[in-house]
């Protein structure tokens, strides 16, 4: 096999690449060390050691960010067999002339993993895994791991510090673990954590790399830290830490669309809005039970008086979620009423207020378009208080203390909540620089009173 200078192993590779196949792989470190050049050059050796057996998969969380990962394995795949090879990017399936086949795709959804499923790989690679919102579809897909006699079984995880798996990923393979020394998960699975710098790619500008992640951190000192020196524990002191995580998450396969009929069988719903122009409107929308046993999403009963929130709205733009799509009054009213439309949910709640253009209020504007909402109490620490409290009682799991649980398809709330930092000088509250749009929203639905938050009775399972 010709290997080109352009992808002879660095240092580091070489480690990664001397580890027993046997065992599996956690490449977690800082931005820019070589992680996804030595994913691909593991995938190669593997093609070509066990040729036509060879069996592939590699996830990422979203389509688009197939992209590049395609780009650097097809070159190498390319230059590898001077035959060629056959590649579609349209499937992301590059198929080699001694029969082994890689394919790339992204596990974004229950949907997803219903298509992945049941496709043998002997080889599974999950990439940029901490920007994933849940381990639970990739655990799914460990079942796909299988193959012929004599072809090691693997898994291989990367990721940066940060993202919304960022304090699941560290307990699991980081925190604690000595590096390059195998270790057995709960699950009995073994594996070897290879971290890494991005001091440890020769093939880059070191101090330029450095400039450009600080700045890309957006003045985050603690996220610059972690991705330049892969310090983990630096964001461990981000604000939900301690709270937040898969147990507060419900499956989106988990819930269904309710019929139109609004009826009382025990439950409220509401909405709570974040308002912003320049920076993003966030609304969730949310049921309570006022009754114990109800049954809610996924058949279960959920304790009384806690908060469910099954799906939200936001005017975030896609290449920066801390910037807003300046919708006007008429376009949030439009876009959250279509929402509660969907659900069954009242068009009634609590959201901040602003002067409007027409020197009438925010709730004003609104309020003329169909969506009636009210002040919340906005004391900031009581209301974190009660956020914190009903996510850790979800994570304990006390069937008669309230929780706070939000549905998957809520993707910018699963985004942002898990990294919001703590304010340099209040400890006890969110940095109001970070994107903490949705938290508020939260913040406002828990620490308003009931008789604010409970407008609409609806049962909407």
């Amino acid at each position: 096999m010709h290997t080109p200078k352009l992808t002879t192993p660095t240092p580091w590779q070489d480690r990664v690449l001397a580890v027993p196949e046997h065992l599996n792989l956690a490449m977690l470190g800082g931005r820019g060390s070589g992680k996804t050049t030595a994913l691909a050059l593991l995938v190669l050796r593997h093609c070509v050691q066990y040729e036509d057996r060879a069996r592939v998969l590699i996830l990422r969380a979203t389509y688009k960010s197939l992209a590049n990962l395609w780009d650097e394995l097809e070159a190498l795949f390319r230059d590898a067999f001077p035959g060629g090879v056959n590649s579609n990017r349209a499937d992301f399936v590059i198929r080699c002339p001694n029969g082994a086949v890689v394919t790339l795709g992204n596990l974004s959804s229950a949907k997803d993993v219903a298509k992945w499923q049941g496709q043998e790989a002997n080889l599974l690679a999950v990439d940029e895994i901490t920007n994933f919102t849940t381990l639970r579809h990739i655990n799914m897909l460990q079942a796909n791991l299988r193959g012929p006699a004599g072809v090691p079984t693997r898994m291989i995880v990367l990721g940066n510090p940060g993202g919304p798996l960022h304090a699941t990923i560290a307990r699991m393979h980081v925190t604690g673990r000595v590096p390059w020394r195998p270790y057995e998960l709960d699950d009995g699975s073994r594996w070897v954590y290879a971290p890494s710098t991005y001091l440890d790619n020769p093939t880059i500008d070191t101090e330029r790399y450095a400039r450009s992640i600080i700045a890309s951190s957006g003045g985050d000192r603690a996220l610059a830290e972690a991705w330049l020196n892969n310090n983990w524990s630096e964001l461990a002191g981000a604000f939900f830490a301690d709270v937040f995580g898969d147990h507060c998450i419900i499956p989106d396969s988990d819930f269904r669309v309710p019929g139109k009929r609004i009826n009382d069988h025990g439950w409220y719903s509401c909405v709570a809005l974040d308002w912003g122009w320049s920076a993003p409107t966030a609304a969730a929308l949310a049921i309570h039970p006022l009754q114990p046993g109800l049954i809610g999403p996924g058949g279960r009963v959920f304790p009384k008086g806690s908060w469910i929130i099954i799906d939200e709205v936001h005017s975030a733009r896609s290449d920066d979620p801390s910037l807003g799509k300046g919708w006007p009054p008429q376009m949030v009213a439009e876009e959250v009423l279509a929402a509660c439309e969907r659900w069954g949910v009242r068009p009634r709640g609590v959201g901040d207020d602003a002067r409007g253009l027409q020197n009438d209020t925010l709730l004003d504007q609104l309020s003329r378009h169909g969506l009636t909402l009210v002040k919340p109490q906005k004391d900031r620490i009581s209301g974190w208080v009660k956020v914190k409290s009903l996510m850790a009682a979800a994570r304990d799991g006390d069937p008669d203390t309230p929780g706070l649980w939000i549905s998957e398809r809520c993707r910018f709330a699963l985004e942002t909540l898990p990294l919001l930092p703590r304010d340099d000088v209040r400890l006890e509250d969110v940095d109001t620089s970070a994107n903490d749009h949705f938290a508020d929203a939260l913040r406002y639905l828990v620490n308003s009173p009931l008789q604010i938050a409970r407008f609409g009775r609806t049962n909407i399972f």
